[in-house]
């Protein structure tokens, strides 16, 4: 069926979100749909084949009124549900940046046989919108980052000057694994994680555990990965400073061989991991603190 397609255009995201603002966020209400149509400088036709798209959808109804050209147009429950739901994942940092990294893959691997690709010829891709919204310069860049960490990108030269975005990326081989997969960057590099082997630490000594230079090495990559790739897990202020400084304190604690706090911090940590929107960088965190956990046993 034709509504059951997952993914909105910008203007059918934008209208549906029209309509839950000028509707007072209730369904049912019949709205003047011109006013949309001057607000993005789009002809009553062109509104009109929109409200179409949507009506094909299941999502809003249409009241064929001929004085009113475009049509007065409602949400029906099904797009009041969903125009919620866009409506909150537009404010929501992990849900842009999550967007953000699938779209920047996505358009890197649909130009993947170019000689040269920038990343500002990003913006004027369709993949720019999330829900409607254009993605801003920095979101854009912080994705291209999450992605190079994750072994997806390559990335050369990359900076943001006012709203322009320089660089040049170039996919990698698991970057085109990732993209020929189609399941989405989050949903490649856990399908990774699960085939990646365990790590275990086998030197203990009656009830002490030895900490291992190598583990050491483990536990400060994790810190220095939380420090790059945590201001885009899409955590809230407090949150993301208690995880940061547990990073650095897990990297003392272990460069001072205290096993029990290093055990405490690390559990702390996997926990609020576990919690976080589900992205690139928190795939990429999880799969280096279940190699710290395996060698920690």
């Amino acid at each position: 069926m034709a509504h059951s397609r997952p993914e909105l255009g910008r203007y059918e995201a934008r209208l549906l979100l029209w309509l839950l603002r000028e509707s007072g966020h209730r369904p049912d209400v019949p709205v003047r749909t011109a006013a949309f149509g001057v607000e993005q400088n789009k002809p009553a036709l062109g509104v009109s084949a929109v409200i179409a798209a949507l009506a094909d959808r299941g999502l809003v109804h249409v009241h064929r009124w001929p004085e009113h050209n475009p049509a007065d147009t409602s949400l029906r429950p099904e797009g009041h549900e969903r125009a919620l739901r866009l409506e909150r994942e537009r404010r929501d940092p992990g849900a842009r940046h999550g967007y953000a990294e699938d779209a920047v893959l996505r358009w890197a691997f649909e130009h993947r046989g170019d000689d040269e690709l920038l990343l500002r010829d990003f913006f004027v891709a369709d993949h720019v919108f999330f829900h409607g919204d254009a993605l801003r310069a920095g979101e854009v860049l912080s994705a291209a980052r999450s992605l190079r960490s994750a072994g997806l990108l390559d990335l050369l030269d990359a900076g943001v000057s006012g709203d322009l975005v320089t660089g040049q990326v170039k996919l990698t081989a698991r970057g085109l694994d990732c993209g020929h997969a189609g399941t989405g960057v989050a949903g490649f590099l856990r399908r990774q994680s699960d085939r990646q082997p365990s790590f275990h630490f086998e030197t203990i000594q009656g009830d002490v555990t030895i900490i291992s230079n190598s583990t050491v090495t483990y536990v400060g990559r994790l810190a220095d990965e939380l420090a790059d790739v945590g201001p885009a897990l899409g955590l809230d202020e407090e949150r993301l400073r208690l995880l940061l400084r547990d990073g650095d304190e897990l990297r003392r604690a272990a460069e001072e061989r205290r096993p029990g706090r290093v055990r405490e911090l690390f559990d702390r940590i996997s926990r609020e991991l576990g919690s976080a929107p589900d992205t690139t960088g928190r795939q990429l965190l999880l799969e280096t603190a279940r190699q710290v956990g395996g060698m920690l046993g």
